[in-house]
């Protein structure tokens, strides 16, 4: 009959943070490329050592789950990083027209994203959204390229679909592009009349949103993308 049962072992303190932040971060509430408090900070919110938070970090980036950069700034990677960003990442690399095949999976990735965001954001997303659509107009008025904000904007509509599983796919696929939407701010959209119709896409997305209209949602984020692709192709077909 002994033989059935296995004795309990008392867990480490350790294991016990790497599973409280696995389960913050696997339930949406620390997101993609939030940054975790500093190790002071946390270690006094958990009540433990900072050896013991620093042996739960280390275990926590091996898992793919964290990033601890310069300067001991922790933050959240995509949880599809580990399984489908390596071989992603060689793909891409291998040529341009790669990198449009992963653009197009993001686009029909963000369709999705747009028409849950307009079912679903609340009405504190929906203010987060209208504040990068304003930051966005005033980049425009100083004649700033805006890649940030508008980064973010897409960032706050896939937060707003409620579903995690798209925020991660979302920031994996943007960290897969980081690169090519560099170059695109610096060049493809450095004219200001590209910066003014892309401005009034996302309007026009935001204005879906408001509406709760997820149709509204789909079809204006297929012209802000379409735009977007055509432009890449046409700089990608100069070079």
């Amino acid at each position: 009959m002994d033989e059935l049962f296995t004795p309990i072992k008392p867990k480490r303190i350790s294991e016990e943070i790497v599973e409280q932040i696995k389960t913050l971060i696997f339930e949406g509430k620390l997101k993609p490329g939030e940054s975790l408090p500093p190790e002071r900070e946390l270690s006094k919110s958990l009540n433990v050592s900072r050896v013991s938070l620093r042996e739960a970090l280390n275990t926590l980036q091996g898992m793919g789950l964290l990033e601890i950069q310069q300067g001991n700034r922790t933050c959240v990677r995509p949880i599809t990083t580990r399984s489908i960003g390596d071989p992603l990442v060689s793909f891409a690399k291998k040529s341009p027209k790669n990198i449009l095949k992963i653009f197009e999976i993001r686009k029909y990735l963000e369709l999705g994203s747009v028409a849950l965001a307009a079912e679903r954001a609340t009405d504190d997303e929906i203010r987060l959204l209208k504040q990068l659509v304003k930051v966005m107009e005033e980049d425009l008025k100083k004649n700033r390229l805006g890649a940030k904000a508008d980064h973010d904007f897409h960032t706050a509509l896939a937060e707003a679909t409620h579903n995690e599983a798209y925020t991660h796919l979302m920031k994996t696929i943007y960290d897969l592009l980081q690169e090519e939407l560099r170059i695109a701010w610096g060049g493809v959209f450095r004219k200001k009349d590209r910066r003014n119709k892309l401005f009034q896409q996302h309007k026009n997305i935001l204005a879906a949103v408001i509406q709760h209209d997820p149709e509204r949602g789909r079809e204006e984020a297929l012209n802000h993308l379409r735009f977007v692709e055509e432009n890449w192709r046409n700089a990608l077909a100069d070079s």
